[in-house]
């Protein structure tokens, strides 16, 4: 592997608590580098985007991306789609090498895996495929089953062959048996046209990197500005007029692909161009009214970390939009038209209002972006919270030590220094309590919103190390999915694992977990005798570990029917209360053995 790309895939791998081998760590940091616009921080979207294991057929990372977001099961897709008429879509497949050269056969094999799912895909069970790989040809086949709802008649897909090579691989390309591979791929009709296999080396990869910081050093024209007074949160700020032609340069990178993360912080997503907001703009934008379009529309609002000027001329680096993203979205496709296209001039003529303002503060980034969109920050999970108990549970977990977790009670702005897999979120602690502690591993699957209402009985006047010991139990199981990939079929059953683990470990609990009265429950907690929590403690760490092997075990054995189909578990599967008090039989059943 090259040097320098190494160091920070190791970097990479500690910040964020990822194990495995020098390639697994690579696939990693190369799908949260080429996905992050989708799966920012997220370590449980990083790794469900790696396919990982031996049967792979060459793709390494995988992503299903409609409206904006990764899907992972086809009932997502129906409920993004179902109440709006126009829907994006897009997939990525990606092949992760550490080596610093470009292998043919390496490169064909990677675009057989691609032909072999996009089939699969159009006729399912026409061949045999891992399920992971069933999985992501179910979603392709469900967005292409319900084209009519989707902007593209055909779906937009991307192919990366990475490497840490010095070179762009153009020399592979050109192969034969590379050329062919990407023809039967076009030719199955599926992608839109021109889909074509980009082969990048460690300097696009270290550009892919530095993306996560929001673009850097993009070079527009800025000639009818006025300056905002400086404050001491903010180096520089200004308002004033952009040309189209020169907003699409902050919009759109050189592949006249859109910049990755520069819509993050906005509050809402591209709601498609029949929204009537959105069908407003665009038709003033295909009239004569287009000369008044500054006063028409409100325009952008930018947050960056660094702004320079010289002139006219600025360099504009780390941004993002933090209002205006329809506007953005509709001047992209306006530009995308014939009549566009035919007339350059037009998009020099169209005046844009913009303010830009440059900060290191990210509580300003932050503050803007909600005052700019009219709309609060404030959701039931930051009520919980801002509660003593929850602020207790945090002060709990921050004395767990280096080999220990932290609750991230509120969203600072910043990055927690410490590993993310050992991270959790009040939303995360509160699905982990439930199950755990309560035995509703099923209205963590199905319900979690519901347990994020200020009075939910997750939080309640409980032990600290309770709290500990629920979010212990969910991180050594995703530490498990982690390191055995075969396991990550059942992952949509994880909350019923994590439920079977406590009372393997806590038998005593198997009655209260029957009883399913939460109320009943929350008096057991409050009197704990008897009940183990301690995990910090060698003996029941083991025990967890242990636990979490028989309860994977008894969860592939209730879904044996449907594993044998050749695909993973999803939500459907597994969100009944049904499937909850049947894993928990089992449960009892072992421990009567």
């Amino acid at each position: 592997m090259h040097t320098l790309t190494s160091k920070r895939v190791q970097k990479f791998s500690r910040d964020f608590g990822f194990g495995g081998s020098e390639s697994e760590q690579f696939e990693r940091y190369v799908a949260a580098n080429y996905l992050f616009q989708y799966v920012g921080d997220s370590v449980e979207l990083i790794e469900n985007s790696v396919l990982g294991g031996g049967s792979d057929e060459g793709i390494d990372i995988a992503a299903v991306v409609v409206n904006g977001g990764i899907v992972s099961e086809p009932a997502e897709i129906d409920e993004l789609i179902a109440d709006q008429g126009a829907n994006s879509a897009k997939v990525i497949f990606i092949q992760a090498k550490t080596s610093e050269s470009y292998d043919s056969k390496l490169v064909a094999k990677f675009l057989h895996g691609v032909e072999a799912v996009t089939k699969y895909a159009m006729k399912p069970r026409s061949l045999v495929l891992p399920p992971r790989l069933v999985d992501l040809a179910n979603l392709i086949d469900r967005i292409a089953e319900n084209g009519d709802k989707f902007q593209d008649s055909r779906i937009p897909c991307e192919l990366y062959y990475v490497t840490t090579s010095s070179n762009d691989g153009a020399g592979v390309q050109a192969e034969l048996q590379v050329t062919e591979a990407i023809s039967r791929i076009r030719e199955i009709g599926v992608y839109s046209e021109g889909v074509k296999l980009r082969t990048h080396g460690h300097e696009e990869l270290s550009a892919k990197q530095k993306e996560r910081h929001g673009p850097q050093k993009v070079q527009f024209n800025f000639e009818k500005r006025q300056t905002i007074p400086a404050t001491d949160r903010v180096s520089e700020a200004y308002i004033g007029l952009v040309s189209a032609s020169e907003l699409l340069k902050l919009l759109k990178d050189d592949t006249g692909e859109v910049r990755a993360g520069i819509f993050d912080d906005n509050v809402r997503l591209d709601l498609g161009s029949h929204n009537p907001v959105n069908s407003r703009i665009m038709a003033t934008l295909q009239s004569a009214e287009r000369e008044h379009f500054p006063f028409l529309n409100n325009g952008l609002t930018i947050i960056a970390t660094d702004l320079r000027g010289a002139g006219d001329r600025f360099f504009i680096s780390g941004y993002q939009i933090v209002n205006g993203g329809q506007t953005s979205h509709q001047l992209m496709r306006w530009a995308d038209t014939d009549e566009v296209k035919n007339s350059y001039h037009l998009l020099t003529e169209l005046w844009v209002p913009v303010k830009i303002v440059s900060s290191n503060d990210e509580t300003v980034r932050t503050s803007v972006s909600i005052a700019t969109n009219l709309q609060t920050a404030i959701g039931s999970s930051d009520i919980q919270a801002s509660s003593q108990m929850a602020k207790n549970v945090e002060e709990y977990f921050a004395q767990s030590g280096p080999d220990g977790l932290r609750y991230e009670r509120q969203n600072r702005g910043t990055i927690l220094e410490f590993a993310r897999t050992r991270v959790v979120t009040t939303p995360e602690l509160n699905r982990a309590v439930a199950a755990t502690l309560f035995g509703e591993s099923s209205r963590a699957i199905g319900s979690p919103k519901d347990l994020e209402v200020e009075d939910a009985f997750v939080w309640g006047d409980y032990p600290e190390e309770t709290y500990y010991y629920a979010a212990w139990i969910l991180y050594r199981i995703d530490r498990y999915f982690g390191r055995t990939p075969e396991s990550t079929t059942l992952k949509a059953a994880k909350y019923h694992i994590a439920m079977m683990v406590s009372a393997i470990i806590n038998p005593e609990l198997i009655p209260v977990f029957e009883a399913g009265d939460v109320d009943v429950v929350a008096q057991r907690l409050k009197r704990p005798k008897r009940l183990r929590f301690g995990v910090a403690e060698k003996k029941l760490s083991e025990e967890v570990e242990s636990a979490i092997v028989d309860a994977v075990d008894l969860t592939a054995d209730l879904f044996r029917d449907v594993l044998a189909t050749g695909r993973s578990l999803r939500k459907d599967d597994v969100r009944s209360r049904r499937s909850q008090e049947a894993l928990l039989q089992e449960v009892k059943a072992l421990q009567g053995s």
